[in-house]
């Protein structure tokens, strides 16, 4: 096989298919911090079935501002970032921590806030390896989802910003002990998540009114169904890494949220934004 795509690794591209049956669309994405500078995208649905091979360049660069870095933090961002930039904040990853109105600890970036955080959040339950609830703004669905391995999501109410939903989702979680992660390895191993949406979604949708939440109306709680290009699922879920190999390959079984299915593993894309890389695509 000869070389296909060279570039930084960051997420998958993704969109839906054409149809609720038709499988999502993927492909390898530049990461590279500077736009101009980035590779086309390069297709992987073809590919199912075939050869598929990453090897790693031996350089890692923060996907923010080009620092070359042993190590990322997040995802892709060198320590200084990591540190100092809004989108590395706690509160991305719990946005329940919000702390834009605390003076003594103010917003790393105020323009990143109004941007990202002061816009209306949809709360939503998802089916990824299981029920679970979670928050995302308008722009990003229906990728959060696929970015998730979601089979089935519905979105149940919006929010006048991102703490405002985070709290609620807080609530959700710790008051009434409903899941708002992806057991991974699960998902990677099964077609459809276990578990009943709509039963869960009622439930969502009963605490919501005890919280005075306004939920959206019946006909914009619309149920988004997802299909995936997967040829088969493992039954085992072994992992693979550029950090202890620098060369991951097999046949393309599939792919599903952020993770190729290979005969020899699977790989999160998401987990090694930052690395360069040289894909060779074939038989």
């Amino acid at each position: 096989m000869s070389e296909t795509w060279r570039g930084t690794l960051r997420k998958l591209r993704v969109a839906p298919g054409a149809t609720a049956e038709a499988p999502a669309v993927y492909a390898l994405a530049d990461g590279h911090w500077e736009p101009d500078a980035r590779a086309l995208d390069q297709p992987l649905n073809p590919y199912l079935g075939r050869q598929v091979r990453l090897e790693f360049t031996g350089r890692i660069a923060c996907v923010y501002c080009g620092r070359s870095t042993r190590k990322t933090f997040g995802e892709g961002f060198c320590y200084p970032c990591f540190q100092a930039r809004a989108e590395a904040d706690i509160c991305i990853v719990k946005p329940e921590l919000c702390h834009y109105h605390n003076p003594q600890d103010p917003c790393r970036d105020n323009e990143f806030a109004h941007r990202h955080c002061f816009r209306p959040h949809v709360l939503y339950a998802a089916l990824t390896s299981a029920p679970k609830v979670g928050l995302t703004r308008r722009e990003n669905i229906p990728t959060r989802w696929l970015d998730q391995g979601a089979t089935l999501a519905v979105p149940l109410a919006v929010l006048s910003d991102r703490r405002a939903a985070g709290l609620i989702e807080a609530r959700l979680r710790d008051e009434q002990g409903l899941a708002d992660r992806t057991h991974w390895t699960r998902m990677l191993r099964q077609a459809a998540g276990d578990g009943d949406l709509d039963e869960f979604a009622s439930r969502v949708l009963a605490l919501l009114e005890a919280f005075d939440v306004a939920p959206l109306p019946p006909a914009e709680r619309h149920v988004h169904r997802f299909a995936y290009p997967v040829l088969a699922y493992p039954d085992k879920v072994k992992g693979l890494t550029l950090d202890r190999t620098p060369q991951v390959g097999g046949v393309l079984q599939g792919i599903k949220g952020q993770y190729l299915l290979l005969d020899t593993g699977v790989f999160n894309l998401r987990k090694h934004a930052g690395y360069k890389a040289v894909a060779t695509l074939g038989d």
